[in-house]
């Protein structure tokens, strides 16, 4: 492997074609470093991007170099070096001179002839130490711990201390008929019989102290699937609605023969403005498109494939906090009197705690963070959430009163909506008390009224753009204080929303 070089190319070292019969002169094209193994082995790239040769003072190496074409006519070159106090060149043998903070040195080949402005030459960055800094640590990272056979996997090596002198390592494999490893730390899947082969890549350091890291490479076979079939338990035919803001959902599915190569099946969406789909994860739009999708697997040597009908529900939100990486609604963020609300997510639910609304008072609001929520209160009419009462919470701390609004801003038909849910504090139609001592809070979306805009339309999907229930005006407390909230969800009607309490093993009493 040689060093990449700036080159030009020149066809003649002569432009008067006035002269003559005499054949023209052949100028280089290129010179490029033509250097061992061994001190190919010890070349990193630095910030720069320059290729960089470490040596420790009274070392020295001799650079060759390569020149194109073969037929050229001038074959003298030139060396030289940047920084005489750094390294010295002579005919291509290079003298480490001193590192005593005199940075690095460039040491150039070029052809004689051409030496100034000819674009033809090739450089090396030499940087110089007065003693050897041993690597302590040595990290081996690739983007992935699998490669197919017959395909690459680019590892790296991280050293410790950075000041090490040494910044590459020599690679190695531990079973060469699973996997090559070049001296940049190319890997190379080899096939062989196992449909996993295993094997261990190791990196040493080039200073002689011995400090190695391993990492283990799993080399796959190519088994390609016969046939494939999606578990249904997500299909609409088996009752199953997604909400908008679930986002995703990674579907299950076995195939024939079981280890086959998984990625060699075919995903498709028959309609990707509702959802898309790569290697069995369904990602639902984002932009209010709602209905039916085909989702479809196919083993493309047989042809034998399998489908599963999914369901994105206008009007459904379902907010449960079981995904920590995927919920929509916390505390509002806000801050008061040298205090802050926050939450903190827990399987099932968030514990939010409140901020010092004044002296008295405390508040923390519950909001919507997605850019939109649609709403229908005809499909889904029955709003509801599952979440503490502080005044049962913490009645014995003095807390008798809060203010809890479902408050919100949208369209629907061409019709703004705004304001506090029913027009004032506290509106909820019912309040069903858990066993747990949680409270659920229910609003009818087709009967109650926004502040601004009145009753919402039946027969529309309504778009909001803000969504949030304000928990202020707790009083009186003048501590932070912390509730807990386990869902917001919509629902088609009362019973339903019975059933689901009962569903998590719960009672209640009616208390609205």
């Amino acid at each position: 492997m040689m060093l990449s070089v700036a080159s030009v190319a020149l066809v003649s070292c002569s432009d008067d074609d006035a002269i003559s019969n005499l054949p023209a002169s052949i100028c280089p094209s290129s010179i490029v470093f033509n250097l061992p193994s061994d001190i190919q082995q010890l070349i990193y790239k630095d910030e720069t991007g320059a290729n960089v040769l470490p040596l420790i003072k009274g070392e020295s190496v001799n650079l060759e170099y390569t020149m194109t074409p073969e037929n050229i006519t001038y074959k003298d070159v030139v060396w030289t070096t940047s920084n005489p106090a750094v390294a010295t060149v002579d005919n291509g043998k290079v003298m480490a001179v001193s590192g005593d903070g005199t940075g690095y040195s460039i040491v150039q080949v070029a052809p004689i002839a051409m030496y100034s402005g000819s674009g033809v030459y090739s450089n090396l960055k030499v940087a110089v130490v007065n003693e050897l800094a041993p690597a302590q640590t040595i990290t081996i990272s690739s983007d992935v711990d699998n490669v197919y056979a017959g395909e690459t996997l680019q590892l790296s090596a991280s050293i410790l201390p950075e000041n090490a002198t040494y910044r590459t390592v020599k690679w190695s494999s531990s079973n060469e008929s699973v996997a090559k490893v070049d001296m940049n730390g190319l890997l190379t899947g080899i096939e062989n019989d196992n449909i996993h082969a295993k094997v261990i890549i190791t990196a040493t350091s080039l200073d002689g102290a011995g400090i190695t890291a391993s990492k283990e490479i799993t080399v796959d076979k190519r088994v390609p699937p016969e046939d494939v079939s999606i578990d249904q338990t997500y299909s609409v035919d088996k009752g199953y609605l997604f909400a908008i803001s679930d986002k995703k959902v990674t579907l299950n599915y076995t195939t024939v023969p079981e280890d086959c190569t998984k990625s060699l099946i075919e995903w498709s969406s028959n309609n990707t403005e509702i959802a898309t789909v790569n290697a069995g994860v369904v990602t639902f739009n984002q932009n209010g498109v709602f209905g039916d999708v085909i989702i479809t697997a196919t083993c493309p040597e047989t042809g034998k494939s399998s489908s599963i009908t999914l369901r994105l529900e206008e009007g459904l939100v379902r907010e449960l906090f079981h995904d920590q990486n995927n919920y929509n609604w916390y505390d509002a963020k806000q801050s008061g009197n040298g205090t802050s609300s926050s939450h903190v997510w827990s399987d099932g639910k968030i514990t939010v705690t409140t901020y010092k609304q004044n002296d008295t008072k405390q508040r923390a609001d519950l909001k919507c963070w997605s850019p939109k929520t649609w709403l229908h209160a005809g499909k889904y009419p029955i709003f509801a959430v599952r979440m503490d009462d502080v005044r049962d919470l913490y009645k014995d701390q003095g807390v008798t009163a809060c203010a809890i609004n479902l408050d919100a801003s949208g369209t629907c038909d061409g019709v703004t909506y705004s304001g506090n849910f029913g027009g004032d504090n506290n509106k909820w139609l019912h309040d069903y008390k858990c066993s747990d001592g949680s409270h659920v809070f229910i609003y009818n979306l087709s009967s109650q009224t926004w502040k601004n805009g009145g009753t919402m339309p039946t027969t529309s999907v309504a778009t909001f753009t803000t969504l949030q229930f304000k928990y202020a005006d707790i009083a009186t407390i003048t501590t932070q204080i912390q509730y807990d909230v386990h869902w917001i969800q919509t629902f088609k009607t009362l019973d339903d929303v019975k059933a689901y309490i009962e569903s998590e093993g719960l009672t209640y009493d009616v208390i609205k």
